[in-house]
């Protein structure tokens, strides 16, 4: 009875070590499965270094556009380029014991966007107007490049869409034009449904 027992007790631990084996061999396949599939996303969120070139040297000679968006897509991206953000902040100035931010918090925001009073209008709906200058355009689509490369796949995706919305502003400006035609020209990042359902 005893041999019986033991024979069941070490037939009973290779089995416990084949499932534990099973069950670690699967886990390293999903890993190496996600794994393969995040790197796959990274790339196609990734924005091209000679493009992404050609799109700032282009954006540095705008001297200021218009930008129409959600006051939530404007945090998400002023936190990405400056920092430190809030969604009803209408400027970026400072003033001693009042202003958008108190002094522990505006020591966060690098570098300062010099949004004065005035150039952040908000609309109905939540939509609100940013006059961007070329300067603040060129560090708004750098952070974006950068926030490309995150880990976190929801963050990336925005970034490399929020990216490609400036891009397209950015491919319109003809440098062989004369000056001053498009200053402050409104862009709207508000895209459209489409009106037949696929």
């Amino acid at each position: 009875m005893f041999k019986t027992l033991r024979e069941q007790y070490i037939a009973d631990q290779e089995q416990k070590r084949a499932i534990r084996a099973e069950q670690w061999a699967q886990g390293k396949r999903w890993k190496e499965e996600d794994r393969a599939v995040r790197l796959k996303a990274q790339q196609e969120n990734s924005v091209d270094l000679a493009e992404h070139n050609v799109t700032m040297k282009t954006a540095a000679s705008v001297s200021y556009l218009t930008l129409v968006c959600h006051e939530d897509t404007w945090t998400f991206i002023a936190k990405q380029a400056f920092g430190f953000w809030c969604p009803d902040w209408d400027n970026s100035e400072l003033e001693k014991g009042k202003g958008p931010w108190d002094w522990n918090s505006y020591d966060r925001v690098r570098p300062n966007p010099n949004l004065t009073k005035g150039r952040i209008k908000k609309l109905e709906a939540g939509m609100q107007e940013v006059l961007l200058s070329g300067h603040n355009l060129v560090r708004i689509l750098e952070t974006l490049r950068n926030g490309t490369e995150e880990v976190r796949l929801a963050h990336a995706a925005r970034c490399k869409t929020l990216y490609g919305k400036l891009a397209q502003f950015v491919a319109l400006v003809d440098p062989a034009l004369p000056t001053g035609q498009s200053t402050g020209v409104p862009y709207r990042i508000d895209d459209s449904l489409r009106q037949d359902p696929a």
